[in-house]
């Protein structure tokens, strides 16, 4: 092979590597002209719901979407019945310690009564006794001039239970005042 042949050669070589690269590159076109239409067509497809590798896929999730719409409106019930069950419980808290808050009202103020009406009785006993004391005392000034003749008898000491407060006051001022106290307290 001399330097002729091989640039003979070597010219062939290159016209058909072109040819090849021309090919290559019509084909290469018309490959992807191909594919961009196949790929239209898919488009076209999918957008009118006509294809099928896209319907399978949207059914499913079409029925997981109903399935989750219902799994969420059956949770949101379950809320709000125990948002519901929560406030009528509070209400039932609130309205049961308004009733114990009242039942020891009631019973503090019934014991206070109560007390301040054994402390009258208590008073009134005391004035009672005291005014009997009193009026046996200034009887008993009146019948000491009559009874000098008469030998003195002693009486018996009343008992009086719990204590008592004597007065200072005339029968009647301890009288009003004792009425002024049982109407007040009435």
């Amino acid at each position: 092979m001399d330097d002729e042949d091989c640039e003979r050669r070597r010219g062939e070589c290159l016209d058909e590597m072109s040819d090849l690269e021309k090919q290559f590159l019509e084909l290469k076109d018309k490959l992807f002209r191909e594919r961009l239409n196949q790929v239209k067509v898919k488009l076209d497809e999918v957008l009118t719901g006509k294809a099928g590798e896209y319907r399978e896929p949207l059914a499913t999730l079409q029925h997981n979407m109903t399935l989750r719409t219902q799994v969420a409106g059956v949770y949101r019930e379950l809320c709000l019945q125990v948002i519901q069950h929560r406030y009528e419980c509070e209400l039932q808290g609130a309205r049961q310690h308004l009733e114990s808050e009242r039942t020891l009202l009631f019973d503090a103020m019934k014991t206070e009564l109560l007390d301040k009406i054994r402390r009258l009785e208590e008073d009134r006993q005391s004035v009672d006794l005291t005014s009997e004391w009193w009026s046996d005392e200034v009887k008993g000034k009146k019948c000491k001039r009559r009874n000098l003749s008469r030998p003195e008898r002693k009486k018996k000491a009343a008992l009086v239970s719990g204590p008592f407060i004597v007065y200072m006051l005339r029968d009647i001022d301890i009288l009003e005042d004792w009425a002024a106290i049982k109407k007040v307290h009435i």
